[in-house]
């Protein structure tokens, strides 16, 4: 990733001076949420795209949250022999395993862990499979990023 494209990242998670809607106390699609130290949450964020990782990761990280990262449904269920997380942020559409296919296990697996589905496809049915499968709940991809403050104050540790 270029050097460019990580300060655009930056900026959409909020790590620049910049003001940036929906990322840190200040603004104001952030009203409302209690901004506190997470220091103990751990985070699984499971998602094939790099630069999609790379968000949610610092925005998790920048209220103090421990993050790992896995790239396919099978490398987020090897991420448990680490122990389980207390947030999984779960693509739906990854090569090789998706995320669909991973749900009903690593809920098995992991059944104190609240599963985060994020996806491009919002569409009503594949969010209720997938709160079926064992989710928590289900957030379109593209706000997800702005969210994240709410979700960790919502969720916050198993």
């Amino acid at each position: 990733m270029s050097r460019q494209s990580v300060s655009s990242v930056a900026l959409m998670v909020g790590r620049s001076h910049s003001p940036v809607q929906g990322t840190g106390p200040g603004d104001p699609w952030c009203r409302g949420v209690a901004f506190r130290s997470v220091r103990g949450v751990r985070v699984l964020i499971c998602d094939d795209e790099a630069h999609v990782r790379l968000v949610y990761r610092a925005a998790f990280e920048d209220l103090g949250a421990e993050v790992v990262e896995a790239t396919s449904g099978d490398d987020c269920l090897e991420r448990l022999a680490e122990g389980c997380p207390d947030l999984v942020v779960l693509d739906l559409f990854m090569p090789d395993r998706d995320g669909l296919s991973t749900l009903p296990e690593l809920v098995h697996r992991c059944a104190k862990a609240r599963v985060l589905i994020v996806s491009v496809n919002d569409a009503a049915e594949t969010f209720s499979l997938c709160r079926d499968r064992g989710a928590t709940a289900c957030f379109d991809k593209v706000s997800f990023p702005a969210r994240i403050p709410r979700i960790v104050e919502h969720y916050g540790a198993a």
